[in-house]
């Protein structure tokens, strides 16, 4: 039986990116989950969750969706993230669908391998796990990725980007900027995981003073698409 309830609707979301690996954060209850946001391709949403659960200052209505203040990742050590595969949401089927999903399950060590090399540049002392549940991922995620809205953008960007990872990856610059991911579309992005990592010790991604970068609660848009790549392109 699947462990993960599902509360909301997706075809209430505005998606910008609308097929591929999909995205959503969980509430864990005793042993089983319910989704905090509907699962989404598009990771922007979860920049809205981020902002907001870290301000304190919710943001309003964000592409269908409004996130409040939950104090979901308060006194917390990890929180959990699910991952699985989306059709396209009014277009028709993903063609891909099924083999991504395969992969997805199938690899999941290997995925779990990639995030515990980056979170061991960062001398981290615990470590994404990841568990099976059906055809989607769920994700105990150490409690830094959710410190800023480009730490959360990043690392489902490396979700999406690497979950086709082999088991002799090594982890460095040009390996990732190579890499080539399951989703054509998506050859462009790892160039944002690439230059992230050359940034890894010197960047302070986890103190993200938002009003220097014009990223204000009272224009959603601003929150919404700062995300890794926006964060990026502001300081280098």
């Amino acid at each position: 039986m699947k462990r993960i309830k599902e509360l909301q609707k997706r075809s209430v979301l505005g998606e910008g990116r609308n097929y591929g690996i999909g995205f959503s954060i969980l509430n864990k209850i005793n042993s089983k989950f319910e989704t905090y946001l509907p699962f989404t391709a598009c990771r922007d949403y979860l920049n809205d969750f981020a902002y907001v659960e870290k301000t304190k200052t919710e943001i309003g209505t964000a592409y269908g969706y409004n996130h409040k203040v939950l104090n979901c990742f308060e006194n917390k050590r990890f929180f959990y993230i699910g991952v699985n595969t989306l059709h396209f949401k009014s277009s028709g089927n993903w063609n891909l669908k099924e083999e991504a999903t395969g992969l997805l399950i199938s690899n999941y060590k290997n995925l779990e391998s990639f995030l515990n090399q980056i979170e061991d540049n960062l001398k981290f002392k615990s470590r994404t796990t990841i568990e099976v549940d059906e055809d989607t991922l769920i994700l105990k995620v150490p409690i830094y990725w959710s410190k800023s809205t480009p730490l959360i953008s990043l690392y489902t960007l490396l979700i999406r980007c690497y979950f086709n990872i082999s088991d002799n990856f090594v982890l460095n610059e040009e390996n990732l900027n190579t890499h080539k991911p399951f989703i054509t579309d998506d050859n462009y992005f790892v160039k944002s995981c690439a230059k992230y990592f050359k940034n890894i010790k010197t960047v302070d991604f986890e103190n993200v003073n938002y009003e220097t970068y014009n990223v204000v609660h009272t224009k959603w848009s601003s929150v919404h698409n700062f995300g890794i790549q926006g964060f990026l392109g502001k300081i280098t």
